[in-house]
């Protein structure tokens, strides 16, 4: 598998900044294009003032309608200066969208016309209230997230990554997506948390990573059964000096609800590192 397209989120702040960086330096690192999407949301009042507003006030309305779309317009204009030149000094092809950001569908629908999506924990509509997570598109893309926190990661991560595996559907499919970032990585660990764990990794998987030019460094066995499983890749991740974690994403969707499993709520609300995830 290799990456070809790379979608990341754009809005106004500093952290969307070296968010973009990051996206930009991955694109370059796999030859691939890179899409920024921007989330607007722009007020709708036009029904208020046509049913239940005087005139006077309907014009007043209309103004600030108005004037927010202008804010909304110089927003997505600045955020999309800042993605184009950073795309361009990181010499990749790059496209721009700006998306209703009131509509989880519509981001949806773009992330799964992806490889790979790099998101904030979570994403705040520009003059909205909406907020849509990194969980939320992860559920329902089809495809990996790469969830960034607002600081405290090395540039270049991937250098040292920690697989979170458990032998489940889930943890088999993140690390099939992870493989553009697992074969170029100098060291990859696995974790597995359980009293029942085998003290090796089996042949076929070694193989599998050998196939996939893996560097395989150790695999680590947490048989503990009273700390928290988030705790505890967290607890590794500073153990092996790893810049990277890569783990399924579980959890079912219930009468339209996405229901998270405390793992993965845990650790995508604050990442501890770069956290590649996979459903």
């Amino acid at each position: 598998m290799a990456y070809r397209s790379i979608l990341v989120h754009v809005d106004n702040s500093k952290a969307a900044e070296t968010r973009v960086a990051v996206a930009a330096a991955l694109a370059a690192r796999f030859g691939c294009g890179l899409t920024g999407a921007f989330l607007r949301s722009e007020p709708h009042l036009s029904h208020l003032i046509a049913d239940t507003i005087a005139p006077s006030a309907g014009e007043e309305f209309e103004r600030v309608l108005s004037e927010a779309a202008n804010v909304t317009a110089k927003a997505v204009a600045a955020a999309r200066e800042m993605f184009d030149e950073t795309a361009r000094r990181a010499n990749v092809p790059f496209f721009w969208l700006s998306l209703d950001g009131d509509s989880l569908a519509e981001f949806i629908s773009v992330a799964r016309r992806q490889d790979l999506t790099i998101l904030p924990p979570e994403m705040k509509t520009h003059f909205g209230e909406r907020s849509i997570t990194a969980a939320q598109v992860g559920m329902a893309s089809g495809g990996p997230v790469l969830v960034l926190k607002h600081g405290g990661y090395p540039a270049d991560f991937g250098k040292k990554i920690l697989v979170a595996w458990n032998d489940s559907r889930e943890s088999a499919r993140a690390l099939k997506d992870a493989w553009p970032f697992l074969s170029k990585a100098d060291r990859v660990d696995f974790l597995v948390v359980s009293r029942n764990a085998s003290d090796k990794l089996d042949e076929l998987l070694r193989r599998h990573l050998k196939e996939h030019c893996c560097r395989f460094g150790q695999l680590i066995v947490d048989r503990s059964d009273t700390a928290p499983v988030a705790d505890t890749i967290r607890l590794r991740v500073a153990q092996t000096g790893a810049d990277m974690v890569v783990m399924g994403l579980y959890g079912h969707s219930r009468l339209q609800e996405m229901v998270l499993g405390g793992v993965s709520r845990e650790l995508l609300h604050d990442p501890p590192m770069p956290l590649l995830v996979s459903h």
